[in-house]
C-alpha cells in the first residue's frame, strides 16, 4: 500500500527520474460508506460562498424546544427604583504604623515570589544586607514616626515588578556615620 501511494522509480524511465503513481482506489472496509458523505460535505463546502451567509439574527424555532420560553410580566407598569441622591467622598484612613526597616514589600505586600526554594535565601540576603544600613534607615525614618500605608497598590490589583529607589537623606548619613564611629571607639 505504501509503495502504491509513494512515487517510484521505473526501470524503463531514465535513471534518477521519479514517476508519480496514481492513487489506489480505497478498499471496501468499515469507512467505505463514510467516504461518500465526506465527498458530499467537501463539495458543499467548496460551493458555499460569502453571499450565501444569512444575516438574519431573529430567533427561529419553537419556544421550549429550540429556545427557552419567555416569561413576561404582564399587567404591570415599570416602576424605576427611587434611590436617594447620595454624595460619596473618599477620606483617607488615619491608619499608621511605625517604620518597618526589614520589610520586603515586593514579597510581603504584592506576593512577588522568586519561587518556593529561592525565597528563604532572598529573604535572608535582604535581612543581612539591610542590617549594616539599619542606622541609616533609622535616620531616614525615625523609630517614633508614623508611616502611612498610602501610595501602595491596592490588594487584588496587578502590581508591577519594581526596583525601589535608594532614598538619600543627610540625617540618615549622619546617623550611620555616628553609629560606625561609635562602634569603632567602643570595640577594642
Amino acid at each position: 500500500m505504501v509503495e502504491q501511494a509513494c512515487a517510484r522509480e521505473d526501470a524503463d524511465a531514465e535513471p534518477g527520474v521519479i514517476q508519480p503513481v496514481a492513487a489506489a482506489e480505497p478498499e471496501a472496509g468499515p469507512c467505505a460508506d463514510q467516504s461518500d458523505d465526506c465527498r458530499d460535505a467537501l463539495e458543499r463546502l467548496r460551493a458555499d460562498r460569502l453571499a450565501g451567509i444569512d444575516l438574519d439574527i431573529r430567533v427561529g424555532g419553537r419556544p421550549g424546544n429550540d429556545y427557552p420560553c419567555e416569561c413576561r410580566l404582564e399587567g404591570e407598569t415599570f416602576q424605576p427604583r427611587r434611590f436617594a441622591s447620595t454624595t460619596f467622598t473618599w477620606k483617607a484612613a488615619g491608619y499608621c504604623h511605625k517604620p518597618l526597616y526589614f520589610e520586603d514589600w515586593e514579597l510581603e505586600r504584592y506576593g512577588h515570589s522568586h519561587g518556593m526554594l529561592v525565597d528563604p535565601f532572598v529573604s535572608a540576603a535582604h535581612f543581612f544586607v539591610t542590617l549594616p544600613v539599619l542606622p541609616y534607615k533609622m535616620g531616614l525614618e525615625l523609630p517614633w514616626e508614623c508611616v502611612y500605608p498610602l501610595g501602595y497598590y491596592r490588594p487584588g490589583n496587578c502590581a508591577p515588578w519594581t526596583v525601589p529607589a535608594v532614598p538619600i537623606s543627610i540625617r540618615g548619613f549622619v546617623v550611620e556615620a555616628a553609629t560606625i564611629t561609635g562602634i569603632v571607639f567602643v570595640l577594642p
